[in-house]
Parts: C-alpha cells; structure tokens; sequence
C-alpha cells in the first residue's frame, strides 16, 4: 500500500512529489513538474531498516514488478514406472503342443507354471527374464497310476530374455506385449524306460498380457504366450494362458 503526500510551496509553480511508503524490500519515488513527464527512483530499503521478501504495492500495481517465475512442481514417478526397477512375478500356467515333432506326434496339453523378473528400462519398456516348467500329458489321456502301464509324460523347462512394451502404464490397468527367444529343454518321462532328451532347442516367444494393480507395488498378471521351437529340422510349437501375481518391491 503506497501514501501519496503532496507539498505545495506558495509563490512558485505547482510542484508536486509522491513518496511510495518504504517497503521492507524497496521504496519508490515519484516526483515531476506542472507540465513536464513524471519518473521513477527505485531505491533499496534496507538502509531504512527494513528488509524482507515484501514487494512494493506501487510497483505491482503500476505494472513495474515482475515476480520470479515459478516452477511445477513434478510428481514423482510411480514404482512400476521408474528405470531400473526390478519386479518379480510367479504365474500358473496351462497349455498345449502342436506340431511334426516327436512332441507334437505323442502329447497334448497340461499344466505348469513360471517365474518372471523384469527390469525397467524407462517408465513404457522392461528387459524380462522368464523361467518356466511344463508338463504335458500324452494324447491318451492322465498318466496311468498302474506298474508297468508304460504311461509317458514330457516335462520341458525354459529360459527365455524378452522385450515387455506396456501401454498405460500411469494408470492401474496395463496392456502389454511380449516377444523374445530363449532355449528350451523337453524330458520324455517313461515308466519303464526312464526320461530321454528330444528336441532341445532355441524358440521364438510372442505374447500379449494384461497387469491389474491392486496396490501401488501389488498386481495381478494375465499372459497369453505362443512359442515355435525348431530343432532337428521339426517344429514344434507350444502355447500357454498364464495368471499370477506381480511383486515391485522397494522404498
């Protein structure tokens, strides 16, 4: 708020002077003559005693003050979308081979279950680490529980690096998509013959999933994933549907 004080000296022309009341940050002066342009004096007010980070009301309202301008202030990144992040997951798993291979030609489907760990890239992408197990029954059916009954089995692990691309990821539900190659290892189980190695190999994974956070660091995972494995000049192509959970943990 400014003070507008006026002296008028008799005998001589109209003189006029404004003082802006002194600040604790500045004080203004304004003084001109009957007929002529008016200026304008700033001058610092701490020698009057006063000091602070108030501003003039003149000044502000004569347009003459500018204020710093101001940064937002940036909300910091969800735990799911900061880099180098490390999520771990465990899913059930249950699926299917097809194919020409000696995999293919015996058995069908059966249950399993994997182990991912992804690590983000930046808030959209993950490098993901997948290690799985399944178990597929041969085409006659669950494996007999009679001795002798030379019932076979495939029980095949899996290693595989992946890309994960998320869309969304600000909001609690995240579409994603998955394609990488890792290397595969099938066991024929036989009762009476014991376990044998066939078609070990490198295999090509795609994939689209969902992810439904329940908490900030909490989720539930939906994948389903379609792998072809070539090896000794035989495909073999095997495909799951997957659901767990998904862990971030940290601060």
């Amino acid at each position: 708020m400014a003070v507008l004080t006026w002296s008028l000296v008799a005998g001589s022309a109209a003189r006029a002077q404004v003082v802006a009341l002194q600040t604790p940050a500045t004080t203004a002066v304004t003084s001109g003559n009957e007929g002529q342009g008016t200026s304008f004096e700033w001058r610092d007010a701490e020698p009057y005693g006063f000091a602070g980070p108030w501003k003039d009301g003149l000044a502000m309202a004569s347009g003459l003050y500018q204020p710093p301008p101001s940064q937002p202030t940036r909300r910091p990144l969800l735990r799911r979308q900061r880099p180098n992040t490390i999520s771990l997951g465990v899913q059930a798993a249950y699926g299917g081979v097809r194919g020409n291979s000696r995999l293919a030609d015996g058995f069908s489907d059966g249950p399993g279950y994997a182990f991912r760990f992804r690590y983000m890239l930046n808030p959209s992408f993950a490098l993901g680490f997948s290690f799985e197990n399944h178990h597929w029954y041969d085409k006659g059916g669950v494996e007999s529980t009679e001795l002798g009954a030379g019932d076979s089995s495939v029980t095949m692990t899996t290693v595989s690096a992946e890309g994960v691309l998320f869309l969304h990821r600000e909001s609690d539900v995240n579409p994603y998509f998955v394609a990488g190659f890792g290397h595969a290892a099938p066991d024929v189980v036989d009762e009476l013959r014991g376990s044998t190695r066939v078609n070990e190999g490198i295999f090509l994974v795609f994939g689209a999933g969902i992810e439904r956070f329940i908490r900030q660091r909490f989720s539930l995972d939906f994948t389903l994933r379609g792998n072809a494995l070539v090896s000794n000049s035989e495909l073999t192509t095997f495909a799951t549907i997957n659901g767990g959970i998904h862990l971030y943990p940290g601060d």
